[in-house]
């Protein structure tokens, strides 16, 4: 479904699925309009620019209002949830989602629910169709299913990675596929480049939020010559600058420190990045900004905590310390000395221009396994995999 850019579990399934259309699946989508940013957008506006023009149902007493649109030969549903917070729309329109879902088994009769999501509704609707025949395939994005008895509705498991999938092994013992994570070359890479920014995509905590903001505050005040660029999703303005206040400074003195919105497509991100930042201070599961950025030929320097931002990079980029006290519970901004590894590997790529292209090339390389005619037989051939699978 077309949204929020930073949105990975969501762009993942929709990527994979093309695949499976592109090789004579017939695929149908239904979804809510929702997206991770925390601020409230109407739903038709954020379609419309990302390239889709939808046929607006109005609200009425079914529900709320419905987006019906075909996008690369898929049939999009999507109920206008955009307005209410991720964790809130079930209640308002768990029942009109129901609905819908309820006449795509009974009219389109799919052989496989491709889903992901372990809340109520989300079981509900896995153990319906099922009920009906239907075997149902899950990807797993994250660290939100440690629990064995969720997996007894599920046919197939898939992952972003063999970090993801050696995880779950050890705590689970379940099987899953791990096939690298598709990436839309249309929407991800950008047609034109001007690489300037050191760019931080979702400055929010676990991503790095108290890392990301001294490390701006050090450039801005030590190197304001190189621009660093935050781009807003569940992080926001408003985050970041109150971080920086918790750390005495105000980011909003250096010129060379700027904080832009979301925006619809994520190569929009790339055409003027020249280093991406992804400072988690969480064991990223897979690490799709790692991705995005090697296929453009922008450089990531990623942080050494678990292994799936690396795989993600596929030897690309540069895996840096953080402090060991930085933690999704840490409230102010980390030491000077903490950022010094990375600003000194910034500035080389900033000012030493063949090191920078030597990167540049480097990344270019190990983004082969990201093209569609390598990744995409892998995606397909787990479809059919999870049709030849004995219901449990």
């Amino acid at each position: 479904m077309p949204q929020d850019p930073t949105s990975g579990a969501a762009r993942t399934s929709q990527n994979a699925v093309e695949f499976a259309r592109a090789a004579g699946f017939e695929v149908r989508a239904l979804a809510t309009s929702n997206t991770e940013r925390p601020i409230a957008s109407d739903a038709a506006e954020f379609l419309r620019a990302a390239g889709c023009d939808p046929e607006v149902t109005p609200a009425s007493a079914r529900g709320a209002r419905e987006f019906r649109f075909v996008q690369r030969g898929i049939h999009y549903t999507l109920v206008d949830t955009a307005r209410l917070g991720i964790g809130q729309w079930e209640k308002a329109h768990g029942r009109h989602f129901d609905r819908l879902f309820e006449e795509e088994l009974n009219t389109f009769q799919p052989d496989i629910v491709f889903t992901y999501g372990g809340l109520p509704g989300d079981v509900r609707r896995q153990k319906l169709a099922r009920q009906r025949g239907v075997r149902v395939a899950i990807i797993l994005n994250n660290w939100g299913y440690f629990n064995p008895d969720f997996f007894r509705e599920i046919d197939a498991v898939l992952t972003p990675s063999r970090f993801l999938t050696e995880r779950y092994q050890q705590r689970l013992g379940i099987e899953t596929t791990a096939v690298p994570q598709p990436l839309d070359f249309e929407d991800v890479i950008a047609t034109e480049r001007e690489p300037i920014f050191v760019t931080m995509v979702n400055p929010s905590i676990e991503k790095g939020l108290f890392f990301f903001v001294r490390l701006a505050e050090e450039l801005g005040k030590y190197s304001p010559k190189i621009a660093v660029l935050a781009i807003e999703s569940r992080g926001t303005a408003g985050m970041v600058l109150q971080a920086g206040l918790e750390g005495g400074f105000d980011l909003r003195r250096h010129e060379s420190v700027m904080i832009a919105p979301p925006v619809p497509k994520p190569r929009d991100i790339y055409t003027h990045a020249r280093v991406i930042l992804a400072p988690s201070v969480w064991e990223e599961p897979a690490g799709r900004v790692a991705a995005e950025a090697i296929v453009n030929g922008v450089v990531p320097l990623y942080s050494d905590r678990g292994s799936g931002l690396a795989e993600c990079a596929n030897g690309a980029g540069f895996s840096l310390p953080l402090p060991d006290d930085l933690t999704v519970e840490t409230r102010k901004p980390v030491s000077a000395a903490a950022v010094k590894p990375w600003i000194d590997v910034v500035e080389r790529l900033c000012f030493d221009e063949p090191f920078y292209q030597a990167e540049v090339a480097r990344a270019i390389a190990a983004s082969e396994m990201y093209k569609p005619e390598n990744i995409a037989p892998q995606y397909i051939e787990f479809f059919r995999q999870t049709l030849l699978r004995p219901m449990k």
